[in-house]
């Protein structure tokens, strides 16, 4: 059984960030893709998905352009298709793209270059919208890329009045969201007593790679105090074993159900080999004046299931 040490930082109602940990060697590119897709916005409501995108996988297109054509006709819906394939022919709005990738960063972060115009539009622009940058984003990040104005004389397909008062392009990157790799852990809140023995209780999960996945432990008595312990775990298969991402929480409580007085965060980055457990210390790193005689770790196995 191996033991490691958290960086852990004490945060007074709300939890701080902790210090990031050493970079691991880069990632796989092939769980990595990137999106454009086409979102509404609303005259009376939020900003929601058109239901079409056009997505890259960044391992299998690693320096090799990615062509798009995106079209924008009627109540704000959407078309994509690729080249030689032109517009729709009812297209308001239409746009050509192309995105290279040329780099996977140890954080996932991906480096691409974007090139993309407003090659149709039926409005009073002269000059078309256009960009051709170099970008680095992380998976869950994105960018907006251009946004044009749904005719006001357009109709719902069944007739109706058009609500849909904009129609844009946004960029993102992602996780691949159809990865069926899984990826179990039992994680046992541990406290070891002065005699030596050990009382835990223990949270089973699965989740894909990349997933971050919350576990929550029964709280813990200290004379008219309760703490909680809680945190997220975030697993990645490596070469030869599994890497994990966590963080745990200890918190004091408000009496009643709002919130939290204080705590302390905890964040560690664990390699665990096939039938290995490890040991994360709950260890402060100044003096634990609130549970000052009291020793807690998170025990930790994993293993690929499929």
């Amino acid at each position: 059984m191996k033991l490691i040490l958290c960086a852990m930082l004490l945060f007074l109602l709300t939890p701080g960030i902790a210090n990031a940990q050493t970079p691991a060697p880069a990632p796989a590119a092939d769980d990595i893709r990137i999106y454009v897709g086409g979102y509404q916005l609303t005259t009376n409501g939020a900003e929601k998905p058109a239901g079409v995108s056009r997505g890259v996988v960044v391992g299998w297109a690693m320096g090799k352009p990615t062509a798009a054509v995106f079209s924008m006709f009627g109540c704000g819906y959407f078309a994509v298709t690729v080249p030689p394939a032109g517009f729709e022919d009812n297209a308001t709005a239409g746009w050509r793209m192309e995105i290279t990738p040329t780099k996977v960063a140890a954080d996932h972060a991906v480096t691409f270059r974007l090139r993309w115009v407003r090659a149709l539009d039926t409005g009073n622009t002269f000059s078309p919208a256009n960009e051709d940058i170099e970008l680095t984003l992380k998976p869950g990040e994105s960018r907006p890329l251009d946004s044009v104005p749904v005719p006001t004389t357009a109709k719902e397909s069944d007739g109706r009045p058009c609500t849909v008062k904009a129609a844009s392009l946004r960029l993102s990157v992602e996780f691949n969201s159809s990865d069926r790799r899984l990826i179990g852990a039992d994680v046992w809140l541990v406290e070891r007593l002065a005699n030596g023995k050990e009382n835990s209780q223990l949270q089973s999960v699965r989740a894909m790679p990349h997933e971050k996945v919350p576990f929550y432990f029964d709280s813990i008595s200290d004379g008219t105090n309760r703490f909680d312990f809680f945190g997220r775990l975030i697993a990645e298969l490596k070469e030869g074993g599994i890497e994990i991402d966590v963080e745990a929480t200890r918190g004091l409580p408000y009496p009643g159900q709002k919130g939290y007085q204080s705590g302390r965060f905890f964040r560690s980055t664990i390699q665990i080999k096939p039938g290995e457990i490890v040991d994360v210390a709950l260890t402060p790193r100044f003096k634990d004046e609130e549970l000052p005689n009291r020793v807690f770790s998170l025990r930790i196995r994993a293993k690929q299931i499929r």
